[in-house]
């Protein structure tokens, strides 16, 4: 079994190499917040079930390689359109997926995550608070409750 330590520099690695193949270029910090909220999202799910994923390496792969699949359409979208900056809603946003994701990859968008269950709302705003992604809002409310337009709307597992 390998120590923790070992375990997070495979992680690193493994993130580095997949955004490296997306053609990303992720600053060293942004992938140091992608494995921040790793961090957080395995301490909360042990507690309040955010995510069906147990294991790390299931959340590393299965949610956050997964959102960052999303990230080079969307800047290529957002640059058809002219856009700079853009407006986001990540609907039934759960733990944060896609929303928190697009949020580190791209900081001068600006993200709000939507979902009904207040726990879920409150890992958001915990989240947004512990990377400090200044440009994310965390609303516990209904979608048809929430001010537009926006220029962008993801939703990953919204029924």
């Amino acid at each position: 079994m390998s120590s923790p330590h070992a375990q997070k520099a495979q992680e690193a690695q493994l993130l580095s190499t997949a955004q490296a193949q997306m053609h990303l270029g992720l600053s060293a910090a942004q992938q140091t917040q992608l494995l921040d909220y790793l961090d957080l999202l395995e301490k909360w799910n042990r507690v309040y079930n955010l995510s069906a994923l147990r294991t790390r390496a299931q959340m590393l792969s299965h949610h956050v390689l997964d959102c960052l699949a999303i990230i080079g359409p969307l800047r290529h979208w957002a640059q058809a359109q002219g856009l700079e900056q853009v407006r986001a809603l990540d609907v039934g946003s759960g733990a944060g997926l896609p929303g928190l994701v697009i949020a580190i990859c791209q900081p001068h968008w600006s993200v709000s995550c939507v979902d009904t269950v207040g726990k879920k709302a409150a890992f958001i705003q915990q989240a947004i608070a512990h990377l400090h992604l200044p440009q994310a809002q965390a609303h516990h409310a209904r979608v048809e409750d929430l001010p537009g337009p926006y220029d962008l709307i993801t939703s990953r597992a919204f029924a």
